[in-house]
């Protein structure tokens, strides 16, 4: 069995290379697909882990390996506008079933334009905040809308960048899953790229700069006290958007220093 699961992960990274020409570096099907740990606007903080790989995070809040969907937006983006609508129909027929879709944004304001957005629209998807575009990088987005479909082992399945009007999403995806479930190739309906999209604005360096700021001592020793005085580490790390193991490093820095402080000198 895992022989033949190695040659349809093989077959399925050769079906995709006519299709990288036309999205240079975009992660292509038949790479793991990159874990995150991302705020969400309604369920806390969502790791990749908790649905799919080869183990998952949280077994007693979901022990069912999931076929994940992520789909990469901005607000300023019109063919993920419409993009979006078209992940809510397949979502709303697969209600209950071992398929989980995300949304991941990457307007660099976050929460605050994202949440409004996201209202006014009626979005019911789940929304995930990545305003330092760090997970995006690693999937290799530079364009909008960038969709994956990753298995139940978290491998890449298939990929895409932009959005076509006349190739119906919702039939393209009840495909892929068909044929993830049914241990077959990925057979590529269609275009996976040449649709309708926008780039990625290219002013990253402005979204970290608050990041810098937090990171100086007091910052950080603030931080530590607020952890101490019984504020959620995750609560924390969303608030300074950090991931919670920067935080832990802090933590280690300071018993670093702390030991170094009050060591004893040697007697001459």
């Amino acid at each position: 069995m895992n022989i033949v699961n190695r040659m349809i992960r093989i077959v399925t990274t050769l079906a995709a290379v006519c299709a990288a020409a036309e999205t240079p570096g975009l992660l292509q099907p038949g790479n793991p697909g990159p874990t995150f740990s991302l705020p969400s606007l309604s369920e806390g903080r969502v790791s990749l882990r908790f649905y799919c790989g080869d183990t998952l995070l949280k077994p007693h809040i979901n022990n069912i390996r999931h076929i994940v969907v992520l789909s990469f937006w901005a607000t300023y983006c019109k063919p993920c506008q419409r993009e979006i609508p078209e992940l809510m129909k397949f979502a709303e027929k697969h209600a209950g079933d071992s398929i989980k879709l995300f949304c991941i944004s990457i307007d660099r304001e976050g929460e605050r334009i994202v949440a409004p957005f996201v209202k006014e629209k009626g979005y019911t998807l789940p929304v995930l905040l990545d305003p330092y575009r760090k997970t995006a990088e690693r999937y290799g987005v530079a364009s909008l809308p960038a969709l994956f479909v990753l298995d139940e082992r978290s491998i890449i399945r298939y990929a895409s960048v932009g959005f076509r009007e006349n190739d119906p999403l919702d039939v393209k995806l009840e495909g892929i899953v068909s044929d993830i479930r049914a241990g077959r190739t990925v057979t590529i309906v269609g275009s996976v790229s040449g649709g309708e999209s926008v780039a990625v604005e290219a002013d990253v360096a402005s979204a970290t700069k608050p990041q810098r700021v937090l990171l100086t001592a007091k910052n950080r020793w603030d931080a530590i006290v607020a952890v101490e005085c019984g504020m959620s580490l995750e609560k924390l790390a969303d608030s300074l958007e950090v991931e919670p193991q920067v935080i832990k490093g802090w933590y280690a820095d300071l018993k670093k220093a702390a030991t170094k402080l009050w060591e004893k000198p040697q007697l001459k």
